[in-house]
């Protein structure tokens, strides 16, 4: 589902159904309800009469359906919002009714795209800002949500307008930074048990940040997945440009950006091959190892940045282009490749707000249709066959792997975050896999953190991580870097 605000007339909106504000009579009134009714004309008010009739105009908080008359839409739908009388008499209650009893009424005459207006924010006197929240708030808690495609907010003013696109921004950065975030805990979880085996970490499982372990370093502490994530992040801060992203790698592994203690303590062979191609003056795309022995998750454990860069494009050759060319300044490989636009679909769908389940489906589509008509190597494209024609969260886990290869940390990742329903435990379960303990937290907890949002990050975790205040800093310059690209 996607959500467009825009400052228009309503009434010359092309979608499935409009929403009016209606009065309890149903009979016209002044502002969109009057707007309404004139463009529509007789045919609107006429079953708008039958309405009536039957059940005597319509209650603050319900909704009815009719025809749209003449407008450009199939249907419009009445529903009467409050009168502001200070919060005294459940006006924020009925005023989210009003827009969750409408969604309902969509879904039930399946309608795909629907356009609201800013429903008791005219003569009603509504709060604007906490009318907007109440009913973005609605389209995010609506149950059946993934059964509309698009949801548009018409706005009749410029106050209006600009309330909506504020608190829209403000969501993506949260979003941002609940993915980051997410990220840099799942990594530091598993730091200190990385190549622990799955035996020893049902006897001695993994329930907090500790610290020490396999490298030796002390508790928050994250690792080249988490560097090499935030040295994208901070590249793309100042827009899209491969080279800087390749010299940001280079600078890292220097020790001179994003290392969490000053030194670089866990690195995979083929990123450092790679890095030092990138050190000799290689093109970038040319960098990253090309056989198949090169396929270690080291592209998919930092690409999680560039998902928030490519919020708004609608191309998906061209998300293909951008993901291929990142992933290749470390990983060529067509299979390192193709798991990270599997994984930086499926985030692009999670950052819309699509139910975890759905979105895995929408993502099994939208892939499937981008290759129908590809011709790439049949062979690599049935390894993904679990992912792409199955539901990996149905394997059992012994059947699902942790290692460092890229294709396992994408099954496992995805498994974990299918089957566990909050971060913490989703986090939990992908440490204690065992194996590449960091790599598969880090991968898992980048989702989980989209979907379950920092706030359900547990606080401790993230008072505990190394430079958490840097990371904040850097999460709210890549979203304002990405809002002016709007």
């Amino acid at each position: 589902m996607k959500i467009e605000i825009l400052k228009a007339d309503i009434t010359e909106i092309q979608v499935d159904a409009i929403v009016n504000a209606a009065n309890t009579s149903l009979l016209g009134g002044g502002g969109v309800d009057g707007a309404i009714h004139r463009k529509g004309g007789k045919a609107i008010l006429d079953e708008c009469i039958q309405i009536r009739n039957k059940q005597g105009g319509c209650k603050v908080g319900e909704a009815v359906i009719t025809i749209a008359g003449n407008l450009p839409s199939k249907y419009v739908i009445h529903t009467v919002g409050p009168v502001w009388n200070g919060g005294k008499g459940l006006e924020e209650e009925l005023l989210l009714s009003c827009y969750l009893r409408v969604l309902e009424l969509a879904v039930e005459n399946d309608i795909k795209t629907i356009a609201f207006p800013n429903i008791s924010t005219g003569i009603y006197k509504f709060p604007k800002e906490l009318a907007a929240e109440i009913a973005l708030n609605a389209i995010f808690i609506f149950e059946d949500k993934e059964e509309l495609e698009k949801v548009i907010f018409v706005c009749y003013d410029d106050e209006n307008f600009k309330i909506y696109n504020d608190i829209i921004e403000s969501i993506f950065e949260y979003k941002v930074k609940s993915g980051l975030f997410g990220l840099a805990v799942g990594d530091a979880l598993g730091v200190p048990v990385e190549f622990e085996s799955r035996s020893y970490l049902k006897k001695n499982p993994v329930c907090e940040m500790i610290g020490f372990g396999t490298h030796h370093q002390p508790a928050g502490t994250w690792s080249d997945d988490s560097s090499l994530a935030f040295c994208l992040a901070e590249s793309l801060s100042n827009g899209y440009d491969l080279k800087d992203i390749a010299r940001n790698f280079v600078k890292w592994y220097s020790t001179e950006l994003w290392t969490p203690h000053g030194q670089v303590f866990d690195i995979g062979i083929a990123t450092r091959h790679a890095i030092q191609n990138i050190a000799k003056g290689y093109e970038p795309h040319l960098c990253g190892g090309f056989y198949e022995e090169d396929n270690g998750n080291g592209s998919l454990m930092r690409i999680l940045p560039l998902v928030f860069y490519l919020q708004e494009e609608k191309d998906i050759e061209v998300i293909y282009k951008k993901v291929k060319e990142v992933s290749s300044i470390t990983h060529a490989h067509f299979r390192s490749v193709f798991a990270c636009f599997i994984y930086v679909v499926y985030c692009l769908e999670i950052l819309n707000n699509i139910d975890k389940i759905e979105a895995y489906k929408n993502m099994q589509k939208i892939v499937s249709d981008f290759l129908s008509d590809k011709e790439f190597n049949a062979a690599e494209i049935q390894l993904f066959d679990r992912i792409l024609k199955n539901n990996i969260a149905e394997y059992p886990e012994n059947e699902i792997h942790s290692s460092g290869y890229v294709l396992h940390s994408l099954e496992a990742s995805l498994w974990c975050f299918l089957n566990w329903n909050t971060y913490e435990a989703t986090v939990l379960k992908a440490v204690n896999l065992g194996g590449d303990t960091d790599t598969t937290a880090a991968i898992t907890g980048g989702l989980a953190g989209m979907y379950y949002g920092i706030d359900n990050i547990p606080q401790k975790w993230i008072n505990a991580l190394a430079r958490k205040n840097d990371i904040d800093d850097l999460c709210e310059r890549l979203s304002l870097k990405l809002k002016k690209m709007k």
